[in-house]
This record gives C-alpha cells, sequence and structure tokens, in this order.
C-alpha cells in the first residue's frame, strides 16, 4: 500500500503542470520588472541582458504578446543609451514593424518615440518631429497618459533646443502635469529641470522662477539620497543666481556642489565648478582669490587637452588679472584665447573678450591698441544685436503665456466664489430675494465683461496661431489650410498644381558654429528672399525648424522646377559678411505635382521623398518627385 502511494505520488509530481514543472524556468514579467528597475538607476548594462532573456522567453504563437511588445519598448530606451544612433533607429524600426504587425498601435507609438530620438540624434530634426508629433496624437487618441507625457517631454524639450520657448513651456507643463498624476517621481523631477532651465534661459529670464523649480528639485534629490543630482541643483542655483547679478550669493551653492564632486571624484565636474567660482570671485570684486581656482581650472583643461575649456579659462583667468592691474598678463591670456575663439568663430566669447582686451590695454597705456580692440568688439556687438531682440520676443511670450494662466485662474476662483454665494442665497430667498437680484445683476456685468476679455484674448490668439513668429510667415497650421483649400479647387478645375519642400541646408551645423542667434537670422532671412521671388498667388509657410512649404497653384512639374531653382538661387546669392564672413547658407528643395487623385497627405510625401533625395544627392538642388 505505501510503494502505491509513493508511486502516485511521483507520478503526480511529474505530470504536466505539476509542483516540479517549471522550476527554475524564469518569469519574463518578473525579469522585466527588474529590467525596469535598473533603468530607471540608469544601470543599463545590468538591465539590457534581463531584456534580452525575456524576449527570448516570449515568443511562438503561445506567448504573451502585450508582454512581449512592452519589452520591445523597453530594449529600445535602454538602448538609446548604448548604442549608436544609427543602430538605435535600426532596432526601433523592426520593433515598429512587429508591432504594427501585431496591431498594437499603443507599442508602435512608443518605439516611434524612440525612432524619433534617435532621428534627433542624428540631426535629422524633421523626422524627429514628425516621430514625436504622432506619439503626442496616439497619446491622446488611445488615451494613454503616460505615452502622452512621454511625447510631450521629448516634443518640449526639441521645442526649446529650436527657441520655441511658450510651446515648449506649454508641452513640458502639460508632461510634468501628466507625470504627478502617474506618480513617476523620476519623470516628474527631469521634466521640471527642463522647465527650470527654459526659465534660467537668458532668452527667457525669469530667474525668480526658475530658482524656486530648482530649490525644489534639490530638496527632491536631497530626500532620494542622489548625490549627483544634488549637486547639478547647486551649481544650477549658482548659475542663476550670478545671472541674475548676485555673485556672493552663487559662491555659496558653488562650494556646495564643490563639495560633493570631490567626494565622488569627478576630476571634469571639479573643473567645472573651479572655473565657475572663478568668474563668481572677480564679479564680486574678489580677483586674487579667483586666481587660484582659474588656475585649477586651467591645469585640468590642459592635462586632457581640452582646447576650448582651455580657452575659456584663460579668457576668465585674464579678467581677474585685469581687475588686479595686472594688464601684460591678462593681455597674453587673452591672446591665448582669442586664437582658439577665432578657429571656431564663436563671435559670443569674442565680443566679451575683445571687451576685455580693451580693458587691459588702457590699463597698460596702449590707447591705440584699445580703440581698435573696441572697434572689433562694437562690431561683434552688432552681430549681436538681432540675437537680443529674439531674446526680448522669447521672453514676451513666455511672460504673456504665464499672465494669461495667472488671469484664467482668477477669473476662475472668482466665479466660483460667486457661484457659492448664489447657492447660498437660494436657501434664504424668501427674505433675501432682493439681494439674490442684486447678485444676480452683477454676475452678469462680471461675465459680460470676461467674455468680452475672452474674445478679445481669442481673437489674439487666433492671429498667433497662424503666424510664425520668427519669420511672419504662415505657420504649419495656417500653410496647409491654404493648401488643401487651393487642391480642392485644383481638383474640381483638373488645373495643374505642385508642392515643394524646401529645407535649410545644415542648418544644425551652422546653429552649432555660429550660435542659435546666427541660425535665427538665417531663418528670417531665407524666408524673405522666398517670399520676395514668388508671385502674389503663391503660398509659403514655415512648417516647423529650418522646413518650409511652398504651394503652387496652376503650376504643373516644369513651372514648378523653373520656380523651385529661382528659390534656390535667391537663398544662395543672399549676402551674409554683415553676419559672419564665413557663413554660407544653401537650401534643398523637392517638387512634386498634383497625380491623378492625389490628395495633400501623398502629395506632401512625395514632395518630401524628393526633399530626402535632394539632400542624399548632395545638397543645394533641386529634384522632382516621379508620379
Amino acid at each position: 500500500m505505501r510503494i502505491r502511494v509513493l508511486l502516485l505520488l511521483l507520478i503526480l509530481l511529474l505530470l504536466p503542470g505539476g509542483p516540479l514543472r517549471g522550476q527554475g524556468a524564469e518569469d519574463p514579467r518578473a525579469l522585466l520588472a527588474q529590467a525596469e528597475r535598473l533603468h530607471a538607476q540608469d544601470d543599463e548594462a545590468a538591465a539590457l541582458p534581463l531584456v534580452e532573456r525575456a524576449l527570448a522567453l516570449l515568443q511562438g504563437p503561445a506567448a504573451d504578446r502585450a508582454l512581449r511588445m512592452k519589452a520591445l519598448g523597453l530594449r529600445c530606451w535602454i538602448n538609446a543609451g548604448v548604442i549608436d544612433p544609427d543602430s538605435l533607429v535600426a532596432l526601433a524600426q523592426r520593433g515598429v514593424d512587429e508591432a504594427v504587425r501585431a496591431g498594437d498601435a499603443r507599442a508602435a507609438a512608443d518605439l516611434r518615440l524612440c525612432r524619433g530620438y534617435g532621428y534627433e540624434s542624428l540631426g535629422r530634426m524633421n523626422e524627429a518631429t514628425a516621430e514625436y508629433e504622432h506619439g503626442v496624437a496616439e497619446g491622446r487618441r488611445l488615451g494613454d497618459p503616460r505615452l502622452l507625457a512621454d511625447g510631450l517631454m521629448l516634443r518640449g524639450e526639441m521645442r526649446y533646443y529650436r527657441g520655441e520657448m511658450g510651446v515648449a513651456l506649454a508641452d513640458l507643463t502639460e508632461s510634468h502635469d501628466l507625470y504627478v498624476r502617474l506618480g513617476n517621481e523620476d519623470r516628474q523631477r527631469h521634466t521640471l529641470n527642463d522647465i527650470a532651465n527654459l526659465y534660467a534661459d537668458r532668452r527667457v529670464g525669469e530667474y525668480d522662477k526658475a530658482i524656486e523649480y530648482y530649490r525644489q528639485l534639490l530638496a527632491a534629490h536631497q530626500a532620494a539620497g542622489n548625490p549627483a543630482e544634488v549637486s547639478t541643483a547647486y551649481f544650477n542655483l549658482g548659475t542663476t543666481l550670478e545671472n541674475k547679478g548676485d555673485p556672493a550669493a552663487a559662491l555659496d551653492y558653488y562650494r556646495r556642489s564643490l563639495a560633493i564632486e570631490r567626494q565622488r571624484g569627478d576630476s571634469a565636474e571639479i573643473a567645472v565648478v573651479e572655473r565657475s567660482m572663478g568668474i563668481a570671485l572677480t564679479r564680486a570684486g574678489r580677483p586674487a582669490e579667483a586666481l587660484r581656482w582659474l588656475d585649477a581650472a586651467l591645469a585640468f583643461y590642459r592635462r586632457t587637452d581640452d582646447a576650448d575649456g582651455q580657452a575659456r579659462s584663460l579668457l576668465s583667468r585674464g579678467t581677474a588679472l585685469r581687475a588686479l592691474d595686472r594688464p601684460a598678463e591678462a593681455l597674453a591670456d587673452l591672446e591665448a584665447a582669442r586664437v582658439h575663439f577665432d578657429s571656431t568663430r564663436n563671435t559670443r566669447f569674442l565680443e566679451r573678450l575683445h571687451d576685455e582686451r580693451a580693458l587691459a590695454y588702457a590699463a597698460a597705456g596702449d590707447w591705440r591698441a584699445a580703440y581698435e580692440a573696441r572697434g572689433t568688439q562694437l562690431r561683434l556687438q552688432q552681430a549681436l544685436a538681432e540675437q537680443l531682440k529674439e531674446e526680448h520676443t522669447s521672453r514676451l511670450r513666455v511672460q504673456f503665456d504665464t499672465e494669461r494662466k495667472e488671469a484664467e485662474n482668477r477669473a476662475l476662483a472668482l466665479e466660483n466664489r460667486l457661484n457659492g454665494e448664489r447657492l447660498a442665497a437660494v436657501t434664504r430667498i424668501r427674505r433675501l430675494q432682493w439681494v439674490i437680484i442684486g447678485l444676480s445683476v452683477v454676475i452678469m456685468v462680471i461675465l459680460g465683461v470676461l467674455m468680452a476679455r475672452h474674445l478679445s484674448h481669442a481673437r489674439q490668439m487666433r492671429t498667433l496661431a497662424m503666424t510664425d513668429e520668427l519669420t511672419r510667415l504662415p505657420n504649419r497650421r495656417h500653410l496647409l489650410s491654404v493648401a488643401q483649400a487651393r487642391l480642392g479647387d485644383a481638383r474640381r478645375t483638373r488645373e495643374p498644381f505642385s508642392l515643394l519642400a524646401l529645407d535649410v541646408d545644415h542648418f544644425k551645423r551652422i546653429n552649432d558654429t555660429f550660435g542659435h542667434d546666427v541660425g535665427d537670422q538665417v531663418l528670417r532671412r531665407v524666408a524673405q528672399a522666398c517670399r520676395d521671388s514668388l508671385r502674389h498667388d503663391h503660398s509659403i509657410g514655415r512648417t516647423g525648424g529650418e522646413e518650409f512649404i511652398v504651394v503652387l497653384p496652376r503650376a504643373d512639374a516644369q513651372r514648378a522646377m523653373e520656380i523651385a531653382e529661382r528659390l534656390r538661387v535667391a537663398v544662395e546669392r543672399l549676402d551674409w559678411s554683415d553676419v559672419d564672413p564665413a557663413l554660407r547658407v544653401t537650401v534643398s528643395v523637392g517638387v512634386a505635382e498634383r497625380a491623378g487623385d492625389d490628395d495633400f497627405a501623398a502629395l506632401s510625401r512625395r514632395a518630401d521623398d524628393s526633399l530626402y533625395r535632394a539632400k542624399q544627392h548632395g545638397r543645394n538642388r533641386v529634384e522632382l518627385a516621379g508620379v
């Protein structure tokens, strides 16, 4: 009897689904959860093998498809910080293809966001923007707050990079609020830091708001026990206070940051803080103390052969030496820095450097050299004047957005208070009848005033919504509306209709080399040159970044090619000597004529494809799309 019982137990243990089955097998869900935790801690090397093991387990028809889609997305985002951008785009593309075959729209959108990040890293900003726009649209359509928050964060960061401060702030604020509702503290801190950086930007100059947010971040990082992030928050507070004009207060935060970086042993970060300490001490009237910190930073940059770091440190040290009435030593440092900044065409730093040279030559009694240095500085200052105008415009735009939001909040609070008073009056209606009538009149008057203000704001916003602020051309929404209407007319009358997709060549390189102020001037002049070269019935608009679309009613392919060539030549002949003699700007143009029953989306894709060919074939050329 005992033997039979033992045999029965052994059979049960060995049966499929029995207690011994699966012992030693890994759970893909647990692997992914552990990988997500490691990814949040930036430990990609440990997270990636876990995801790969989970994907290996999630193969075959019986696999959990939703879990596999999640694993594909996680693998892509982990690799975003590991592999090169081209490989990331290819990896994301394979994931998108699989998600589309599986019919998982959410996973496909997330993987397209990852692909957009790869495009952005490659400098393919228009393609990145399209992926981010898709992610935001899908997040709203699917009612998925995490997808929407991720898309808004990425789009907001790109808009900030391009100097579109108002819309960047709107995206980042909405993304932050979504992460708060989701309870994602890591992303909350990330987006809050983005918002603080935007307010601290000199083009916005809302330093008090930036300081408020940096202090919130500091408290959060201290609570989380993350010394690297605490150091960054201290440093950001220091630079913001210094830009605000309070170098003495900035020094305290720099010292705190420096103490942490020394404990961490990060030599590069130590040098950054040491140089900032030296600058702040000089501005605080303590140049003798500044020299010790600037010498330490300069020594590090010389050891690491960092030419830009050396030049910046020499400029800062030259300023301190001039303040100590040691003009000969100051001029030696400034000349060494000038050689580097001339080679990199860094206009902003050259303007500051020649200002210091003029003061140093004057201190040395060489008035002729001082006069020449001042003249050079004034010419560079003139080249930067356009940037100052744009910074002021950006500041007003963000200020307008902030004040409008605060006005809406005040109006809402007022309306809530009045509604409360009305409800209270209803309970005493018999003895307070005349009071209620009076309150009703007051409410109607206030609502009338609010409605009038709302209509006025709406008219202003409608005008802003139809115009690109930088180039004063129709923006994407306005242009697409015009293009759809003109295309509809062409289809009804059976007349030809063409579209041009125009893109400034190497625009990111222009921004990186000459600065964003020059990049903005390039966009404005290119827009004006194209507008001057078109007929009154042709329409051109800026659709994002450095890309423009031209709508050509009653123009066949041959005529469209002639117009496109005229635009290309007009831009190529622009004179940039007043901006920078080394600057050269060209455009590539893609041409597409309406074929058959083409809708606007199909026509636009063909124009974009031909633009892409123009880029591939060497840029500064025109390409015609096939039918």
